[in-house]
């Protein structure tokens, strides 16, 4: 069992806005527990405005937790002291879904790379930064880097500024990316080649991987050897290892997000038998529904479900938080044997 690197123990993250009577709160995420081993990848997975950019942000350290504890190493993030703060800084990183905006337009690739080279002397001066920054591109397939490092962000494509970002985070020598839908504005023809970027880092690197998409096919190729957690109006409903979730999907959340996937072969299609929601649209985040936040969709649904919430319960391999996990009818996507070739 590899030691946690990041752990979520029961944390919320209200918004709120607005003044006195008329003030509104949005529980963007609500009571999540996760760990994020040391070297491992962790897939989180749902639809638009489940929480997971939020929850990303929450581990990247850019919001503080309205409630509950972010632990790096075992030490509370909000609890350190300057040092330990400014450790955990360099060892977490965030890749942002837009490569143009997350980069300054009126900077070089190489101004990008060198900042945070010489601000956390890890160059001492720019001849070594320039080395550095030439070998980074390198490592993330931007060859030769004497092309890239005097370029401006807008003479790249979506695919090669993806490819920056990921130097730039490797520029402090992380131990943990935070990858927030990192190919989902690229064209699907170059998604391939940064997933394979991704994975490398991890396996030659030992970098840990939080990778954030609304794209299970994507999760699938990323963290089919990792564990992914699905998430639903912020609240985790399913969660485990890849291969035992997606082989044998408890939720019906996840069924229906799985029937969704398109599969490539006609005569698997054909087999297919969609999972069946009572509504399309989810709940507004200002006003969830009581007890499960999946009832007023779910065709399962019971008066249980709409006055207790469920807690995620199983084996740390697969959990579930739904009342009747064991009493649905499991659903299986196809090729169901070899789960690497539902996607």
């Amino acid at each position: 069992m590899k030691q946690a690197l990041i752990v979520l123990e029961n944390v919320y993250l209200i918004f709120r806005r607005g003044w006195l009577l008329s003030r509104e709160q949005v529980e963007a995420v609500a009571g999540v527990s996760l760990a994020i081993p040391e070297g491992g990848i962790l897939a989180l997975v749902g639809e638009t405005g489940s929480g997971k950019t939020t929850l990303g942000k929450l581990v990247a350290g850019l919001y503080r937790p309205t409630q509950g504890r972010v632990l790096f190493q075992g030490q509370d993030l909000w609890a350190m002291d300057r040092r330990a703060f400014l450790q955990y800084r360099r060892a977490v990183q965030l890749v942002h879904q837009d490569a143009f905006a997350a980069l300054n337009p009126v900077r070089t690739i190489y101004q990008s790379l060198k900042a945070p080279l010489l601000h956390h002397r890890i160059a001492r001066n720019e001849r070594e930064a320039r080395e550095r920054a030439a070998e980074l591109l390198g490592q993330v397939g931007l060859t030769p880097p004497e092309l890239f490092l005097d370029k401006y962000p807008h003479q790249l494509s979506g695919g090669q500024r993806q490819r920056v970002l990921l130097a730039r985070a490797l520029t402090v020598q992380p131990r943990l990316i935070v990858a927030d839908e990192p190919v989902s504005m690229i064209d699907v023809s170059l998604r391939l080649s940064i997933l394979q970027l991704l994975r490398e880092l991890n396996r030659r690197m030992g970098i840990a991987i939080l990778y954030i998409t609304h794209d299970l096919a994507t999760a699938r190729y990323l963290a089919e050897e990792g564990q992914v957690a699905v998430m639903y109006l912020g609240k985790i409903v399913e969660h485990g290892i890849f291969r035992n979730v997606l082989g044998e999907p408890r939720h019906p959340y996840l069924q229906a997000l799985l029937s969704a996937v398109p599969v490539p072969d006609p005569r698997i299609a054909q087999t297919i038998r969609p999972a069946s929601l009572q509504g399309i649209d989810p709940p507004d985040p200002r006003r969830p529904p009581s007890g499960c936040r999946f009832h007023p969709r779910c065709p399962y649904a019971q008066r249980i479900c709409m006055e207790i919430p469920p807690t995620l319960e199983g084996p740390a391999d697969h959990q579930v938080a739904c009342h009747f996990a064991q009493e649905l009818p499991l659903w299986r996507p196809p090729s169901a044997a070899s789960p690497s070739q539902w996607a």
